[in-house]
């Protein structure tokens, strides 16, 4: 049995990892644009605290039903429709004239991050020898820690510097290059069988 990690497995779960970071880091780095989307868009406070609580409600409802989705749909696919759903968010933020839009495109943006998270942590799980696990695991929460960490910063600096729609900006050229880089070789690393799906355990 290989107990390594190979370069294949190591891109699977740094690409999953990508999709997840750049979710989080939008998430914290939209907080300290509210002031300018008040503005901006003219809404109060409570309203736009909804561009991020929307966010985190779509991951919760994404994850619980991602090991359900595992088994029965290969990673690329899973990968792919992640991406799609990220990237489709990261260009109606970009674009929107309205503050609803900009509720749909965070929405999408919750659904490819609700992707993403899960996927990097059940290929970690299935697929790393468990001579490697801890550290691998290690690996996976650091790339969740480092983006709520850099994340007010680098909203920050970016609305500062430039504009707030370049946060959505830089992250759709981060994932568009992740993408092409790496979705190729990412492996369908979960073997998987059809079963009905089974809302109720027990």
């Amino acid at each position: 049995m290989d107990d390594k990690v190979t370069p294949k497995l190591l891109t699977a779960i740094l690409s999953a990892g990508m999709l997840s970071f750049l979710g989080i880091l939008d998430e914290t780095a939209t907080t300290v644009t509210f002031p300018t989307l008040i503005k901006e868009f003219a809404v109060t406070t409570d309203q736009v605290q909804w561009v991020n609580t929307l966010v985190l409600l779509v991951i919760a409802t994404i994850v619980p039903i991602s090991s359900q989705v595992s088994l029965r749909f290969s990673t690329k696919r899973i990968f792919l429709a992640g991406i799609t759903f990220f990237v489709l968010g990261l260009v109606i933020d970009i674009f929107t004239p309205r503050f609803d839009l900009l509720l749909l495109g965070r929405a999408f943006q919750g659904i490819g991050t609700g992707v993403g998270l899960p996927l990097m942590y059940n290929i970690i799980l299935t697929k790393v020898p468990k001579t490697h696990l801890g550290f691998m695991m290690g690996i996976g929460t650091m790339i969740t820690a480092a983006a709520v960490a850099l994340g007010p910063v680098f909203g920050g600096i970016v609305t500062e510097l430039l504009n707030w729609r370049w946060i959505f900006i830089i992250s759709i050229f981060l994932a568009i290059i992740s993408a092409l880089r790496e979705f190729i070789r990412l492996l369908n690393l979960i073997n998987y069988k059809k079963f009905p799906l089974n809302m109720v355990s027990g």
